[in-house]
């Protein structure tokens, strides 16, 4: 799978950005509780990854992923787990209203990046993103929706439960989502257009 709209002049001298196992000796490169990460990009190098017919990796929650850059699949750039999902949570945030679209589903992320220099080589600098609007969802009948955010997810819960909405370098960051999808049956996915990388997790969580 090679998408990279963000990263077409990189891949020329540095190829596809890929996940990897981390195994930094000097330090945990892991996100809190989430294991060492398995090649991402590259299909045929992770001999137990799963991939979908609509060619992104398959997850489950706690599941581990990540993105490298080429010849450095020992030292991620980004290590990240779903640790859960819920589907039709309890809203806890005073300013909480019903979802619009349908059911709020809300994605629980740990996540742990690299360093400065990794990040101005794989993302041009930027910070990274689990952005709402990368997320889609494909429903148990293959359809998939047009829009899964809406106002309400953004008050769904406090902003102390929020993941961030960037995430600089040498960060460990965990928090959630919550996304406003018109089912509770299929598949969720996140789409990142910083990496050219895709993966997706059933829904309910399995």
């Amino acid at each position: 799978m090679n998408r990279l709209p963000h990263l077409a002049g990189l891949a020329l001298a540095a190829a596809t950005l890929a996940g990897c196992s981390p195994a930094e000796p000097t330090a945990d490169p892991t996100a809190p509780g989430v294991d060492a990460a398995t090649a991402e990009s590259t299909p045929s190098r992770g001999p137990t990854e799963s991939i979908s017919a609509r060619g992104n990796l398959v997850k489950k929650v706690g599941e581990p992923a990540g993105v490298t850059l080429p010849g450095q699949e020992d030292d991620p750039v980004v290590t990240f787990a779903v640790k859960d999902i819920q589907v039709d949570p309890a809203c806890t945030s005073e300013l909480a209203q019903a979802p619009e679209i349908g059911h709020f589903i809300v994605v629980d992320i740990e996540a742990e990046t690299g360093s400065a220099a990794q990040f101005e080589e794989a993302f041009m600098g930027q910070d990274y993103q689990f952005n709402q609007n990368w997320w889609k969802f494909v429903d148990a009948k293959g359809t998939t929706a047009n829009n899964i955010v809406s106002t309400p997810t953004y008050s769904c819960l406090p902003e102390t439960e929020a993941l961030p909405m960037e995430i600089g370098p040498a960060e460990r960051v965990t928090g959630k989502i919550v996304l406003d999808t018109p089912s509770t049956e299929g598949t969720l996915i996140f789409d990142d257009p910083l990496s050219g990388n895709a993966w997706e997790w059933e829904v309910p969580a399995t």
